[in-house]
């Protein structure tokens, strides 16, 4: 296809407008993003004098409040965990120890998973130890049922009947 010269001459033109209008266009982008800078700068400046004063006073307001509140919730998480922990690790050192006394494997795994379970969460349980009797603690227990029969003894003696204290006592009213 050819174009006649007049043709090529109007598209000619028409290139360089197109060229023109596309110089000044980043001519104004590139003013476009200078203006946009210098805001930026103008807006931390403005932002750095009026807005952070303001709100570091807010903050310094709002401070007391708030650590008066962490400071009473971290009371009561204190005084939650005081009362839990002696209850919940008696729990668990009541059901492995039921646990413990059932021969049964199965009772024996759980035992062992409750042991593992309060040590992981904070509560160690330790397992109570069948206590052997020792020599010292049999004759400790047979000289206390012979102070007690001892004591049984003189109240015996001191509360009779038959004492002449007491009967004349009696007598005299």
């Amino acid at each position: 296809m050819s174009l006649s010269r007049k043709r090529k001459r109007e598209l000619k033109k028409l290139k360089s407008y197109a060229e023109d209008v596309l110089h000044d266009q980043k001519i104004v982008l590139d003013r476009a993003k200078d203006v946009l800078l210098e805001a930026g700068v103008q807006a931390k400046h403005l932002s750095d004098e009026y807005v952070a004063p303001r709100v570091n006073d807010a903050c310094e307001n709002v401070r007391p409040t708030v650590e008066r509140g962490i400071r009473s919730a971290k009371q009561a998480a204190n005084s939650v965990r005081r009362t839990a922990a002696p209850a919940v690790t008696a729990a668990l050192i009541t059901a492995v120890n039921a646990l413990d006394a059932a021969d049964n494997p199965g009772a024996r795994r759980a035992s062992e998973s409750i042991v593992r379970l309060g040590t992981k969460t904070g509560f160690p349980v330790k397992q109570q130890k069948k206590k052997k009797r020792s020599a010292g603690g049999v004759i400790a227990l047979i000289l206390g049922a012979v102070a007690a029969v001892g004591v049984a003894a003189a109240l015996w003696q001191t509360f009779r009947a038959d004492d002449e204290l007491w009967i004349a006592a009696e007598d005299a009213e």
